[in-house]
């Protein structure tokens, strides 16, 4: 019998070869056949050429097999690679809805959505609440896991919202001081061509100084910190037009599997803030 199993897999195979768009048989009547003979790897094989990854996930359900489940999990739940991360999901929740002690199986599926952050860990614990014969210790480990992983994303952000606030302090004390003080130039050569600075001369806030003949008929900006000027600009050009669009903030918060970090996104970009009457006035603009 199992003869026949491993022939009939290796004329399925050899009828769908990788470089073959279709196969030279039916793939639904050969779908049919190993229904009515119960033949799940020929399922299996004929799913996956197929690429329906959770009706692959469905064959290992049918059978408990709980080993072949979780490889497939694997193999099409990479979102990285393409793949669907919702099948981690489906079988968390699989197992959890199994008679007994499915604490391996679950511990495996556990460890894998927590390396790729595949779901937020309220809807695990949401998942793992519905089986109340899963041990207090798999829970609790996987618990203080996010915990520590939450606590280090929490340093790592209060550093980096230190560092912003003094840029933005430094950087406002520096409009301050060039909108009150005077500004003295002491350059003594050109920053285009490095000779020294000979009347008529321009000097530019940002600090460099040039000939006037070294400018041309551009003498309205720094050369050198033009480009940086114009993707700043752009920025924040981006960043208004982005505020106008509060359908797309909607439709964003609708899809996403963090909420908050698309709220984060879109208050960044002073969507919070906009009133009609500024959206009108800046939507003109644009």
């Amino acid at each position: 019998m199992q003869a026949r199993r491993d022939k009939a897999r290796d004329l399925l195979q050899r009828g769908w070869q990788p470089h073959m768009a279709q196969p030279i048989y039916d793939p639904e009547h050969a779908l049919v056949l190993c229904r009515q003979h119960n033949y799940t790897p020929g399922l299996v094989l004929l799913y996956d050429k197929k690429r329906l990854h959770k009706e692959v996930l469905a064959v290992h359900m049918a059978a408990q097999d709980y080993e072949g489940l979780i490889a497939a999990c694997i193999q099409y739940g990479d979102a990285a690679s393409g793949g669907e991360p919702q099948l981690w999901a489906d079988a968390l929740e699989y197992l959890c809805k199994q008679p007994g002690d499915c604490s391996e199986p679950v511990s495996q599926v556990l460890q894998h959505i927590e390396a790729k952050r595949v779901l937020p860990p309220l809807v695990v614990l949401q998942t793992l609440a519905t089986n109340n014969q899963l041990k207090v210790s798999l829970v609790k480990d996987y618990v203080a896991h996010q915990l520590q992983a939450e606590n280090a994303e929490v340093s790592k952000d209060r550093e980096t919202i230190a560092r912003l606030q003094q840029e933005t302090a430094a950087t406002k004390a520096e409009a301050i001081k060039l909108k009150t003080q005077p500004h003295v130039f002491q350059n003594s050569r050109c920053a285009a061509t490095g000779q020294s600075l000979e009347l008529p001369v321009v000097h530019f806030l940002c600090g460099h100084s040039f000939n006037l003949r070294s400018l041309g008929e551009n003498d309205r900006e720094c050369p050198l910190c033009a480009a940086e000027f114009k993707r700043v600009l752009d920025i924040r050009r981006n960043m208004r037009a982005g505020a106008l669009k509060p359908d797309e903030f909607f439709t964003q918060l609708d899809a996403s599997a963090d909420g908050f970090a698309v709220v984060a996104e879109h208050f960044g970009r002073g969507l919070m803030n906009m009133t009609a009457q500024s959206m009108a006035s800046q939507g003109a603009t644009l």
